[in-house]
């Protein structure tokens, strides 16, 4: 692979990586409005919407970190 590909490559895990961190705080911002919930609300069909938020936010954000590291290991 060149140069101009690999500097591609990794412009691209840069994006990935601004994606990333901004898919975390939202994610963190769910988190805390979920703890901040009453017990009784977070059993509640809202505080199942926030749960299953949360997991979709950190799956993607896995999922995210693995791409970024297919492309470092790409650009090698």
């Amino acid at each position: 692979m060149n140069n101009k590909r690999r500097a591609a490559i990794r412009a691209i895990a840069e994006k990935l990586e601004q994606l990333s961190e901004e898919i975390e705080s939202i994610r963190d911002d769910e988190q805390d409005y979920f703890d901040n919930m009453p017990e009784n609300l977070q059993g509640s069909e809202r505080g199942e919407i926030a749960e299953n938020a949360l997991d979709a936010l950190e799956e993607a954000s896995s999922n995210l970190e693995e791409a970024i590291g297919n492309l470092e290991n790409a650009a090698e």
